[in-house]
């Protein structure tokens, strides 16, 4: 009896500590919410600024493959001046997440990986060796690995990972440009 006792005194100490951590916790995030989301978003326009110059991004969706893409449009004061797309591709590893900025003529402008789990040191060996790099001035027409662009030896996964998402970026263009032309 005193043992039963001791046990439904501890499962209630342990249950009033849990819901205690846990009010503590969901008032931090309501608290902490509305600041992360300002720098985050912060971050992101300061990441589609290196690959697109702009004053302005307006977000907005293109039905890409059956699937809803999220886009931004770069302005320079009122003037559209290109779009951004951020997708994501497997490169070595799942989880490559790739920004790319294509101007409204139809020119990439800059690309750059935002995230990624790759094995540690890829992303920058394929940023030095200047793939990223490779990307600007080329037309937004599909690319490959070993045509279009050199992939980076010992980092070739990571490569052709990072042109998948160019090319997903570059239909999603394609796809903004026709409802541009359907009046959308």
């Amino acid at each position: 009896m005193k043992n039963l006792k001791e046990i439904l005194i501890s499962s209630a100490a342990l249950m009033l500590i849990a819901a205690i951590v846990t009010a503590a916790l969901a008032g931090t995030n309501a608290l902490t919410k509305n600041t992360i989301a300002e720098l985050t978003e912060e971050i992101e326009t300061a990441a589609r600024m290196e690959v697109m110059e702009a004053d302005s991004f307006v977000k907005g969706t293109v039905a890409v493959g059956g699937h809803e893409q999220v886009y931004y449009t770069a302005y320079v004061e009122k003037t559209v001046v290109g779009y951004v797309f951020t997708t994501e591709a497997v490169g070595k590893s799942a989880g490559l997440t790739v920004m790319t900025g294509i101007s409204h003529l139809g020119t990439i402008t800059g690309v750059k990986v935002t995230e990624d789990n790759e094995t540690a040191g890829y992303v920058q060996k394929v940023t030095k060796a200047g793939l990223l790099d490779s990307f600007v001035g080329k037309p937004a027409k599909e690319m490959k690995v070993g045509t279009d662009v050199d992939a980076v030896s010992q980092a070739t996964k990571t490569s052709s990972g990072i042109c998948e998402a160019v090319n997903k970026a570059i239909a999603g263009y394609e796809a903004v440009k026709e409802g541009e032309a359907d009046g959308k």
